[in-house]
């Protein structure tokens, strides 16, 4: 019997069909195989070089990094990722970490910046879609409190609490976290805000991902004045600014300030460039305070969140041996959540070896942390996992044996806790405020050209 030809295309069809299914199992097989290979050379390459981690923190690393192998057909790109932060936040160290929105762009971003202040999260700056959110304090993510949403996120990275809170503007404006644990099913998400004078909810959709491979600060974005708010709509672009948000993308700055007050803002580790060295900007800042030594001396690090600790050690050294570190308070000291890394260690090294005071909220780390280290690629997703190797130890705990030849400087203190504590609330903050150092005029004192 010759085949209608009804059957011919419906067998035609069948065909067709059987070929699309058989290559959408070859393409999902391949994805468990390379995602397979990448968990693999996590667990065995990653997190072997890795020194921060106890005994049992490395196994429930290796644990969490098994069941998602395990797992890898059942589970979204989203999750495995997620599954790989939280093993490298296991380690309980913040330097330890897979590189995703900070460092590298690895995953996407709503077209919103947020800051929480002591009064809550707020939105500080924003475009596109997400305009009409500005300047007022999220109160829900999708349906989720703004709190359980964080608290979703905050295992995606190790850290204390003021640097889980600084990572968490990060992982609640992306669409990729929020995914990666469970929050949203796509990259869709509501925000929900109140202001004075309503509430209001905006689905956002992701923007386009970024490809950077240079670390993007989420502080920055408190400034309307630094480069990378250039095209955001601002809440603060009709406000005097104080001296810390003042040309913030300016590494090292001193001015001189009403009232005989000596203000140093240190915003990172590192020579500025197109700039004075920082060896060259500690040994003005030095004369400047011989020749005209000032009433007291501001050195703000609440913005500093690391680089190079040696660039800056010799200035540190030199404020520590001053007249002025002799007379108790006569060196503040401004600390908070991002005071990190390479900007810990002038507070710590100015509480032990002068009467300096701390002042502000406990810096993004504790006094005992590991750091250096290096890179390890996932070869086939590319998502890069660092590994800290090399010990920071600032308290007066005795040190681990066999490591003691490597600490790079002998610091001994009790604790980080500031002397006097305060913190940033949003009243202040959109009336131009800062409520630890706000004078009213400073001259700033530029570098010779």
């Amino acid at each position: 019997m010759r085949p209608t030809i009804q059957s011919t295309l419906l067998k035609s069809g069948i065909a067709i069909v059987g070929v699309f299914l058989a290559a959408s199992a070859a393409s999902a097989k391949d994805r468990e195989i390379r995602w397979a290979e990448d968990l693999v050379v996590a667990r065995d390459s990653f997190l072997d070089r890795d020194r921060s981690y106890s005994e049992q923190a490395r196994r429930a690393a290796r644990e969490e990094i098994e069941r998602t192998r395990k797992n890898i057909g059942q589970l979204s790109d989203q999750q495995i990722v997620a599954s790989l932060a939280r093993a490298a936040a296991l380690s309980d160290n913040a330097h330890t970490r897979a590189y995703l929105l900070r460092n590298r762009s690895y995953w996407r971003r709503y077209p919103l910046r947020i800051w929480r202040f002591d009064d809550g999260w707020y939105v500080v700056a924003a475009r596109a879609d997400a305009v009409p959110l500005l300047g007022r304090r999220i109160s829900h993510i999708h349906g989720v409190p703004i709190e359980q949403a964080f608290e979703k996120v905050a295992p995606l990275y190790a850290g204390n609490s003021g640097w889980s809170t600084y990572m968490g503007t990060y992982t609640l404006t992306s669409p990729d976290a929020l995914m990666g644990v469970g929050l949203i099913d796509d990259a869709v998400a509501s925000f929900s805000v109140v202001g004075d004078d309503a509430s209001l909810s905006v689905t956002l959709r992701p923007e386009p991902l970024d490809p950077r491979t240079t670390p993007e600060e989420s502080w920055w974005f408190l400034s309307p004045q630094h480069p990378a708010a250039s095209g955001w709509t601002h809440a603060l672009k009709s406000v005097d600014l104080p001296p810390a948000l003042t040309s913030p993308a300016v590494h090292y700055v001193f001015s001189r300030c009403d009232r005989d007050v000596l203000y140093v803002r240190y915003n990172r580790a590192s020579n500025g460039p197109g700039a004075e060295t920082v060896r060259m900007f500690g040994e003005r800042l030095i004369e400047s305070i011989a020749s005209q030594p000032p009433r007291k001396l501001v050195l703000d690090l609440r913005f500093n969140t690391g680089g190079d600790l040696s660039l800056g050690q010799p200035l540190i050294e030199a404020l520590a041996r001053s007249n002025l570190a002799h007379e108790p308070g006569a060196i503040a000291v401004l600390v908070g959540p991002t005071t990190f890394s390479a900007g810990i260690t002038p507070a710590a090294w100015l509480r032990a070896h002068s009467k300096a005071i701390l002042v502000g909220a406990h810096p993004g780390d504790r006094p005992d942390f590991w750091a250096e280290g290096g890179n390890v690629t996932l070869p086939n997703s590319g998502l890069v996992m660092h590994y800290a190797d090399g010990l920071h130890q600032y308290s007066d705990a005795p040190v681990p044996p066999g490591i003691k030849e490597h600490l790079p400087l002998h610091i001994d203190v009790r604790s980080l806790e500031p002397d006097i504590t305060m913190s940033w609330s949003w009243r202040d903050y959109i009336a131009g405020v800062d409520p630890i150092f706000q004078p009213r005029t400073c001259l700033v004192s530029a570098a010779p050209r």
